[in-house]
């Protein structure tokens, strides 16, 4: 164990400051925020700064239009933040006549996706007629974008989502921005990266490849990204769900702009569809699923048709949630094939790896992520973490703990950080674990 960048516990949900925008600010300030928001020239969230540098105030805001039915009930549906047992605490408020307001006091580095979902009428939202936990939260994302935020990401399923980033939180600026499937009404939560009927995204590096998956027995894509005018074999980069990052997170842009500004080495990166939610559960969080396909079938067929270096030490391993725990289970049980692995969000609640991360070899460096809002994740890291701070690893194992849920808003640009952490250009020295 060599670094941990870490709160000391998971973070409790409810942000909620009740009561904030009618308290500390004038009606004539509310109705100037009002026309701000009608005439295009105010963005939410508005963020306000606190007597804590650490944190910060996230203004939601949605205004009434003249022509418009007026709310009767209004849901911000930010990720890891909705409580099914306490939906008040993410619903809107009336602040002044048609201005409505969530306030939320979070982390001055936040990140997160969100999407607003509104009523309108007589009777109860949809997220106050269902009883169970799942059924409310698809509810509560059924909306659509903040139409007041030029922010746009997408979710796994392609859905566009709005996206939050608080004043001191860090994104790349060669981040792509994301191409998400405006057709896919919603809700952003659920789905996998399949296309929907939409044209594939194209890109002179990013080659598609449909493979048969032998030991899964099921027709797998591929798209390896090619890095252009690459002097001999490069690293090369696994990359789970690949499918969205493919089609709605444009990231063969984000790794051409890395590579060129000399952040991040030439490297090819090889991205992996996990085919269905279904199929994705029963596959990535088991040895016998994915991992073995990659170890067996995707990396000799990588080096074959690609200029792929032949070291361990030159292979990355990256997935998040499910995708997270394929990663670890890789540089694991392969630790002759891969030499690191960047997990974000891993579901260890499904599969206990204490034992087989404390026996890493020395030469092999983890990177371990997850946003400090989403609970049963970040309270499996730290439960990994006094495990090897009793039993440490030979291996280089860090962990950070994020301003976030289980979002995709920084799972995408911390890729693209921990590529460049891991394979660093010309521009970037620094390297994970040195």
């Amino acid at each position: 164990m060599k670094n941990m960048h870490t709160k000391p516990e998971t973070t409790p949900r409810s942000l909620r400051s009740f009561g904030y925008l009618a308290a500390a600010r004038s009606s004539d300030q509310l109705r100037d925020w009002k026309q701000g928001l009608l005439a295009g020239e105010l963005h939410t969230p508005v963020f306000e700064a606190t007597a804590d540098p650490e944190w910060v105030y996230a203004h939601f805001l949605l205004v009434e239009k003249q022509h418009e039915a007026p709310f009767s009930a209004a849901i911000l549906s930010a990720n890891a933040l909705v409580d099914h047992r306490d939906l008040e605490s993410s619903e809107f408020e009336q602040v002044t006549d048609g201005l409505w307001a969530v306030t939320l006091r979070v982390s001055a580095d936040w990140r997160a996706g969100y999407r607003i979902t509104t009523h309108r009428g007589e009777g109860l939202p949809a997220w106050r007629t269902e009883t169970e936990r799942r059924p409310i939260r698809l509810a509560t994302d059924a909306g659509g974008l903040d139409e007041h935020n030029p922010l746009v990401g997408a979710s796994m399923n392609g859905a566009p989502v709005s996206l939050a980033y608080a004043p001191a939180s860090e994104v790349p600026e060669y981040l792509a921005t994301a191409t998400p499937d405006l057709h896919r009404v919603g809700p952003a939560i659920g789905g996998w990266g399949e296309s929907a009927g939409t044209p594939e995204a194209t890109h002179p590096r990013l080659h598609h490849h449909e493979v048969f998956d032998e030991n899964c027995q099921r027709p797998r894509n591929l798209w390896m990204y090619e890095p252009a005018n690459a002097n001999g074999p490069t690293p090369l980069a696994i990359v789970h769900d690949g499918a969205t990052y493919a089609r709605f997170l444009a990231v063969a842009d984000s790794l051409d702009a890395a590579i060129a500004t000399g952040q991040l080495a030439p490297l090819h990166v090889l991205f992996i569809d996990s085919t269905t939610v279904d199929i994705r559960s029963e596959e990535l969080p088991v040895l016998e699923g994915t991992t073995t396909s990659i170890a067996q079938q995707f990396l000799p067929w990588a080096r074959k048709h690609y200029q792929i270096s032949p070291h361990r030490e030159d292979i990355l391993v990256n997935g998040a949630s499910f995708g997270g725990l394929a990663a670890l289970l890789l540089v694991c049980h392969y630790p002759q094939l891969v030499g690191n692995a960047l997990a974000q969000s891993p579901s260890l609640w499904h599969t206990n790896l204490c034992e087989e991360i404390t026996a890493l070899p020395t030469d092999t460096k983890v990177q371990i992520q997850a946003g400090c809002y989403e609970t049963d994740i970040h309270d499996g890291c730290l439960s990994l973490l006094r495990h090897l701070w009793e039993q440490p690893s030979a291996a280089t194992v860090d962990f950070e703990s994020l301003s976030g849920g289980h979002d995709w808003s920084w799972w995408n640009p911390e890729l693209l950080t921990g590529l460049v952490g891991f394979f660093p250009g010309p521009a970037h020295g620094d390297q994970i674990g040195k």
